[in-house]
């Protein structure tokens, strides 16, 4: 009998540059959907066809190559997936009209902290299953100890750590500040639920949404301080954003406060991209250590050494 299924996901290494950063293995095009098709990839024994029945073995899952499935593309830790093996594994092989078994296999890939969304399995006669799961993607991250692990915008933590905040897609993961401790206690899957933090997050979103490459090659990876957001007044500059070079961007209040009278969020991200142009422009690059961009018209603080005030 020959063996059906869905091809094993295509892996491709990025740039040596972006492998350095973090050293993160990257799955392009974005995988939005794992699919685990046909598990069974041995012949099954006659007296089994002869019932009628088929098996499914959960430990020999496949991933689909995410060109077969739509919306695919992106970023996956390669650790995840290990992690999803063990899982499968957990459930014992079953018969496909054995709705049950398949319904505690969808539980228990739902409870993997990395998984935003599990489909309703679909059997795929006459052995094999198919099971759709939506990952959950990295947009900032927060120290525990020495190491830093990623946070989903859903404010959930995912397992898997680096030595250094990784560059993932297109820029640095922001780390969400100010690195007191308040993570020392925390597991992957648990989520972040102090006011400060969550503003924190929402600007890391912000971040990573409207700033490109250039940008962020230019800034490292930011430091967000979120502990004041809601104090912010023409004397408390409100969020902080700490970046390399003892540079520190003040942002004000959270981009979902809702707060009457705040700068428009799409307006600070426009200056903080105009103050990062200024760090790099050919030919006439000035330096500066406090960019407020709380205002219609961004405030600068100038170094005199590095041209003038």
């Amino acid at each position: 009998m020959s063996t059906r299924g869905v091809g094993l996901c295509a892996e491709r290494v990025c740039g040596s540059r972006q492998a350095r950063r973090g050293r993160v293995r990257v799955w392009v095009p974005f995988l939005i959907v794992f699919a685990f098709g046909v598990w069974v990839c041995e012949t099954l024994a006659t007296d089994v066809w002869a019932s009628g029945f088929a098996t499914i073995d959960p430990r020999r899952a496949r991933l689909a190559d995410p060109a077969e499935v739509e919306g695919g593309g992106g970023f996956v830790d390669q650790r995840w997936e290990a992690l999803l093996r063990q899982t499968l594994a957990s459930v014992p092989a079953f018969q496909a009209t054995d709705l049950e078994s398949a319904g505690r296999l969808q539980a228990r890939v739902a409870a993997l902290p990395f998984v935003a969304e599990v489909g309703e399995p679909r059997v795929l006669w006459p052995d094999g299953l198919e099971l759709p799961v939506r990952l959950r993607r990295p947009e900032a991250c927060v120290r525990i100890g020495e190491l830093y692990y990623a946070v989903a915008a859903d404010g959930v933590l995912l397992p898997g750590s680096w030595p250094a905040p990784p560059w993932i897609g297109q820029g640095y993961l922001p780390v969400i500040g100010p690195n007191d401790g308040s993570f020392e206690a925390a597991q992957p899957g648990e989520r972040l639920a102090a006011p400060r933090h969550r503003d924190a997050l929402a600007v890391a979103i912000g971040l990573r949404a409207e700033l490109g490459a250039g940008e962020f090659e230019t800034m490292g990876p930011p430091l967000i301080d979120a502990t004041r957001a809601r104090e912010t007044s023409a004397s408390v500059p409100g969020i902080e954003l700490r970046l390399a070079g003892r540079r520190v961007i003040w942002f004000g209040r959270a981009p979902d406060c809702g707060e009457p009278g705040e700068l428009p969020a799409a307006a600070k991200w426009k200056a903080i991209v105009q103050g990062l142009q200024l760090l790099r422009a050919e030919g006439g690059a000035r330096d500066w250590s406090v960019l407020d961009a709380r205002w219609d018209v961004p405030q600068i603080q100038w170094r005199e050494a590095e041209g003038g005030g």
